[in-house]
């Protein structure tokens, strides 16, 4: 379709551009969740993730090479779970702003943040970031940006059965704000790989170690968020997928008979030991 191109502000023919990159869809669908199901309704299946007429095909080529550099170096050699470390170059930054920005340009027309203090500084980041991607600035104004890598659960005391899925399974794309709004940030989270950019507020004490070096660095393992305002929204965020929409009796029906079709390969599957695990850990939660 015809429009205008979001990064390079000109008119031409969009691709349907993906939010959260296709090779961590892709991932999910191989190992455990063939048919995804979104954060807020769970009734809705989806074979493919969230996607957006946004960009150019000069703009998907520009976002496209910085995915496979992720993609290569540090997606699939973290999910081989024995890394010690991780170096990274400047590709890291700018794929994390890439995804963060898809996330904010989808979020400034929501509903839910009109009227919002911070609305304003959530379009000033917009524009920050995309004169960064299309290269007309070396760093963004606004380069407060973590990456955090999660893995199995040990232990937990939220009160929730979903705690290791949300963390290790789970897509979320979100504006992610306290009240009165004294922190603000953009936040996208696939599989095992968390992002965010704080934009407003917060406090950086604790987080020098998931902080992303524009120009490159090391990641080290294992890592540890000690950030209040993320983690309180990470224990809000779990609890808040206990009070969702719960599957329909006929999404159900679907679930039951494609897992009795598929039952040996899931079985083995990721998803199969996160569900696994989150039981564990809820009976160790509760004492049973």
């Amino acid at each position: 379709m015809k429009g205008l191109c979001r990064l390079y502000d000109i008119e031409t023919e969009l691709r349907e551009s993906h939010i959260i990159p296709k090779f961590a869809i892709e991932h999910m669908k191989r190992t455990g969740s063939r048919f995804l199901r979104s954060f807020s309704n769970p009734n809705k299946r989806m074979q493919d993730g969230m996607k957006e007429y946004l960009l150019s095909a000069k703009a998907e080529q520009d976002f496209s090479k910085r995915e496979k550099w992720f993609a290569e170096k540090i997606f699939y050699p973290y999910l081989k779970e024995d890394q010690k470390q991780l170096s990274y170059d400047n590709n890291l930054f700018y794929f994390s702003i890439s995804l963060l920005w898809r996330v904010l340009i989808g979020q400034l027309n929501h509903p839910s943040l009109q009227g919002e203090p911070y609305l304003d500084r959530l379009k000033e980041v917009s524009e920050d970031w995309k004169l960064y991607l299309r290269g007309e600035g070396k760093i963004p104004k606004y380069n407060k940006v973590y990456i955090y890598l999660t893995g199995r659960v040990l232990d937990h005391d939220i009160e929730s059965d979903e705690v290791d899925y949300y963390l290790t399974r789970t897509l979320d794309a979100t504006i992610v704000a306290n009240n009165p709004p004294t922190f603000v940030s953009v936040y996208a989270k696939f599989n095992r790989f968390i992002f965010w950019a704080t934009v407003y507020g917060g406090n950086t004490k604790g987080l020098s170690t998931l902080k992303i070096n524009p120009t490159g660095g090391v990641i080290n393992f294992p890592q540890n968020c000690k950030d209040e305002y993320m983690n309180s929204f990470f224990r809000n965020r779990i609890i808040q997928m206990g009070t969702l929409p719960r599957v329909s009796e006929k999404q159900k029906k679907i679930i039951e008979d494609d897992f009795e079709r598929n039952k040996s390969t899931f079985l083995k599957s990721d998803a199969a030991d996160s569900m696994r695990n989150d039981l564990i850990l809820e009976k160790r939660r509760k004492n049973i």
